[in-house]
């Protein structure tokens, strides 16, 4: 694949699933800290998305009621912590099984954004696979430029979001709001408004 020098990404990936990071992942082992600096990712099911809700469930008390939620936030981080088979490092391996969000935790910001660039390019290669994009808007967006749609117009809005930024209209009033709504004319107040 050739890209051009200021395209991202700035290097010819050879392994898509094989990933070199920058800090490391530090671990502690003979009493030294060392740094797993490669990482094994794959592709994720539904089993995995699963998995990663129930990691980014919270219990939180709501007006002396518990109430089951699901930190976004975490599960971000759950879901791309199932994109990890393993870390390595001088031939040991930390599997996916002892990976959880208190190990990812440990890693930099820097490296987990480059987990993330490289899980975000394994599912838009398996959109490719599967026939759901082109070769054309894959190599759009890998080049960093805006996929062509290819297809028809999407969806216009139509109603109150018909007119947004600077050729939005002054706000309506409320039977005109509601005739948006019910698909019929604004001709003042409902009958029988009032009484």
């Amino acid at each position: 694949m050739d890209t051009p020098a200021n395209s991202a990404p700035s290097a010819v990936i050879e392994d898509l699933f094989r990933l070199t990071l920058a800090d490391g992942l530090p671990a502690q082992s003979g009493g030294k800290t060392i740094r797993y600096r490669v990482v094994h990712l794959r592709e994720t099911g539904v089993a995995h998305e699963r998995k990663a809700t129930r990691q980014a469930e919270r219990v939180v008390m709501v007006g002396a009621a518990p109430k089951l939620l699901v930190s976004e936030a975490d599960f971000r981080l759950a879901l791309t912590a199932q994109h990890i088979e393993a870390f390595e490092c001088d031939g040991m391996r930390l599997g996916a099984e002892a990976i959880d969000l208190d190990v990812i935790g440990r890693l930099s910001t820097h490296d987990f954004g480059l987990i993330e660039q490289r899980t975000f390019l394994i599912g838009l290669a398996a959109e490719l696979r599967y026939g759901n994009i082109t070769q054309a808007t894959f190599d759009a967006v890998m080049r960093g430029e805006p996929a062509a749609t290819g297809g028809g117009s999407a969806p216009r809005p139509v109603g109150q979001a018909g007119d947004v930024g600077a050729a939005a209209q002054p706000p309506q009033p409320g039977p005109a709001m509601l005739a948006d709504f019910a698909g019929g004319p604004a001709a003042g107040a409902p009958s029988g408004a009032g009484r």
